[in-house]
């Protein structure tokens, strides 16, 4: 990711759009995993905020989404640098769940049933995939006929 947004966002050849696809049937902390960066995003860490609850997921450091995970998130709050009041009250607020559940839905409608998974220029590439796999479908598409 980091070189795709050197190569492309950052030169403006291409924008990225982020939708959440929570698996909430394996992992039941997702929905609020995805809350909790939504929210992180209203205070400009959307980014830092999702790679630090992926690692934190991959260290089991939350799981259920339960009061305790909450704790968790709002602790990765502050060592992310947003206001961790705002940032609690967003998430137990569902603030951004119904613009999650109708990302789930579309994700479903599209036939999209696990993650990663990307969507470029209408074309569904399932799965991790290497930058030039990337590279090569998107130079194809900015490139002059």
């Amino acid at each position: 990711m980091p070189q795709l947004m050197k190569n492309y966002v950052d030169t403006g050849k291409l924008s990225i759009e982020v939708r959440d696809f929570p698996l909430t049937q394996i992992h039941t902390g997702a929905l609020m995993a995805a809350q909790a960066a939504n929210c992180s995003a209203e205070q400009g860490q959307f980014f830092l905020m999702r790679k630090t609850l992926f690692d934190g997921t991959a260290n089991q450091e939350w799981r259920d989404g339960s009061l305790d995970d909450l704790t968790t998130f709002g602790n990765y709050a502050s060592a992310v640098g947003i206001d961790r009041a705002q940032f609690e009250s967003c998430v137990t607020t569902n603030r951004h769940l119904a613009q999650i559940k109708a990302d789930m839905a579309l994700a479903q409608q599209l036939g999209i049933n696990s993650t990663p998974a990307f969507i470029i220029n209408g074309r569904l590439l399932m799965g991790a995939q290497p930058y030039t796999e990337f590279a090569k479908i998107i130079d194809t598409m900015i490139s002059p006929p």
